[in-house]
């Protein structure tokens, strides 16, 4: 399906969308350039001011966004977009674990620190947005609404409620908790969890993500306690279904 846009270019609306929000425009050049040469269509943004309205008018399917932004903090903006289902990688020069871990708590789906590699943050971006739009059919080939107690998971509106509550949860907690709970009463190791709905085979490092994003999802849910997503020390986390 192609869109005429209002500067008249035809564009393929199957092709994914890329935001880069990055003060430093040599490097926004550079990486919009690059993505668009491989199939992306690509805009770019300044600063925090400029990214919210690309964000309504662009609608990305993700965001390349830089930790600092002259009239903001990434982080916040970040925050802001994981709200929704639009994918977030986060691109500084910080490689402190600090804020690295305020970026995954804040709802970033990946961090990236400068200087990198153009090709593997195209691997890692291919992979995102794979798990996206692809998420867990590797064990699912239908996506039934999961009703368990209070706690309600529609897959199709990628939507979960609580007590008839909507939870608001990033996308990816989305996947995380849908995979875990269609998948109950098993215990899968974090390797298992990245390689399924991160769609990736890196997993160097990873432990303090998926511990993040699961605790995440603890607290929303009213599971401070880990009574329905449990950790199984040293194997990884399983949904148990409450006894009936």
């Amino acid at each position: 399906m192609y869109l005429l846009e209002n500067n008249y270019q035809i564009v393929n609306m199957s092709k994914k969308k890329i935001l880069v929000v990055d003060d430093d425009l040599a490097l926004q050049n550079l990486i919009c350039r690059f993505f668009s040469y491989n199939d992306y269509v690509t805009e770019s943004a300044y600063n925090g001011k400029e990214a919210r309205k690309m964000l309504i008018k662009f609608k990305p399917d993700l965001v390349i966004l830089d930790v600092n932004l002259p009239d903001d903090t990434g982080i916040n903006l970040c925050s802001e977009i994981s709200k929704s289902n639009t994918i977030v990688v986060m691109l500084s020069s910080m490689s402190d674990p600090n804020y690295i871990l305020d970026a995954f708590e804040k709802g970033a789906d990946d961090y990236i620190v400068k200087p990198f590699n153009l090709q593997i943050l195209k691997a890692k971006i291919a992979a995102l947005l794979r798990r996206n739009t692809n998420v867990v059919t590797t064990h699912n080939s239908v996506h039934k609404p999961l009703d368990i107690g209070d706690l309600s998971i529609d897959f199709s509106r990628r939507e979960a409620s609580f007590a008839g509550r909507v939870i608001s949860l990033t996308a990816l907690e989305f996947d995380i908790l849908y995979f875990l709970a269609s998948n109950p009463n098993r215990v899968w190791d974090r390797a298992e969890l990245i390689g399924t709905i991160w769609n990736s085979n890196d997993y160097s490092g990873d432990d303090r993500k998926v511990d993040i994003h699961v605790g995440r999802i603890r607290r929303k849910i009213g599971d401070k306690e880990g009574k329905l997503i449990r950790t199984i020390w040293g194997r990884g986390y399983m949904f148990e279904l409450p006894s009936s």
